[in-house]
């Protein structure tokens, strides 16, 4: 017990001395509770720290700050002493890069893949970023912490294959949007020889497919006289039509009983509803170019051609500007929190917003893009396609 007293006494003068030292050179945080992100342009997610543990207390030999005989470490796992280059503490401490560059306080984007052609829809799991890509006709993935790209579907080039991708159970769905098309599967790891499997078919080009909360796969028909449909996975019965005739109706979004879309009419675009199985189709936004749109809490969230990212209450009402700056955004992710959605240029951003809304210029998550796209994330980090110079795009990872 003795022997014991004396090293218990001996760890805490070291971490005293340590803590000293620290407050001589100016270092505010130390390594015992990281900060895990409060609010600058390089937050980590809530309660992330970067660290092997969740709370930052894991250290390089394997041991633990806890119990009574816990060893004292020889070396701290990435000490936070510069938030300007440091990849594991950039910006602020504890906010990893996970494997990125740190720059000016800023993780730099890692390129996961580089694509032939000009890569669109984006959907992400715990392993893997998937794609979709018109101009070759193909759904590819690769994997996040890098490797070579797989082809899962190997379509006839030029294949329209729309802009949404769901990942769900051992399968990945997409829409093959030719006049006689429909919404198809392949397993995640690819169809093989076998090809893709019939979900719902025929569809009259079909734009858009996605997957609503209960398991309801939802999907549009881009022509002048377009449906809304949606039906339960594994869809055994085929669809059911909400709504249509349509003018090309775009992206769709379910709430309950209440199905939202954004509809393309002759000149400007529009968000409509259908508000209960009883109700008629009715606009909640006119003359907007609308283009994607999410349902989220009490509001639907939508991204507007040439004036950004705006949200109206779910039955209608006033519509309020999510990000003050006036850019030409189309399309989004959110996380519960933040909005991440791009500015489409030559040399485009994707930015966050947080979903309350943001006055300044909100924060940059990459910059010099070449015209960024879908964009998708998880708990760490911000995906998204580069559609590029319609020769080359890129599949693109920044840790939020």
């Amino acid at each position: 017990m003795r022997r014991h007293g004396a090293i218990v006494l001996a760890a805490w003068a070291m971490a005293g001395a340590w803590l000293g030292c620290n407050a001589l050179l100016g270092i505010e945080s130390a390594v015992f509770e990281p900060d895990g992100g409060t609010g600058t342009d390089n937050e980590g997610g809530p309660g992330d720290t970067g660290r092997p543990d969740e709370d930052g207390s894991s250290l390089l030999d394997g041991s633990s700050l806890d119990g009574a005989d816990a060893d004292v470490p020889d070396v701290i796992v990435h000490p936070c002493t510069d938030t300007t280059s440091d990849p594991f503490n950039c910006g602020t401490c504890g906010h990893d890069c996970l494997g990125g560059l740190c720059s000016v306080s800023r993780c730099v984007a890692v390129v996961i893949a580089n694509e032939p052609g000009s890569p669109a829809g984006i959907a992400v799991d715990s392993t893997h970023v998937y794609w979709t890509n018109s101009s070759t006709g193909d759904v590819r993935r690769a994997p996040i912490a890098g490797g070579a790209p797989e082809t899962i579907y190997d379509g006839p080039t030029g294949t329209f294959l729309g802009e949404g991708l769901v990942r769900t159970g051992a399968d990945v769905y997409f829409a093959i949007g030719e006049l006689d098309g429909g919404v198809y599967r392949c397993p995640a790891t690819g169809c093989g020889g076998a090809g893709p499997t019939a979900v719902i078919a025929p569809l009259e080009a079909p734009g858009f497919v996605a997957l609503a909360d209960g398991g309801e796969l939802l999907v549009s028909e881009s022509t002048s006289t377009g449906r809304i449909g949606h039906c339960k996975l594994p869809c055994a019965s085929g669809a059911d039509f909400i709504a249509g005739p349509e003018s090309f109706p775009n992206y769709v979004a379910m709430r309950a009983d209440a199905f939202y879309w954004s509809s393309i009419v002759p000149g400007p675009g529009n968000l409509r509803a259908k508000l209960g199985d009883a109700s008629a189709p009715v606009s909640l936004a006119t003359s907007q170019s609308v283009q994607q749109m999410e349902v989220n809490g009490d509001e639907v969230l939508f991204a507007v051609r040439g004036s950004g990212l705006k949200a109206v209450p779910l039955d209608g009402g006033t519509v309020r500007r999510v990000y003050a700056p006036i850019v030409s955004s189309e399309r989004f992710a959110i996380d519960g929190t933040n909005v991440y959605f791009n500015e489409e240029a030559t040399l485009g951003r994707i930015l966050r917003c947080p979903i309350v809304g943001c006055n300044d210029g909100g924060a940059t998550m990459a910059a010099s893009q070449i015209h960024p796209h879908a964009i998708a994330v998880d708990k760490k980090s911000v995906y998204w396609t580069n559609t590029g110079d319609g020769n080359v795009g890129t599949i693109m990872r920044v840790a939020k």
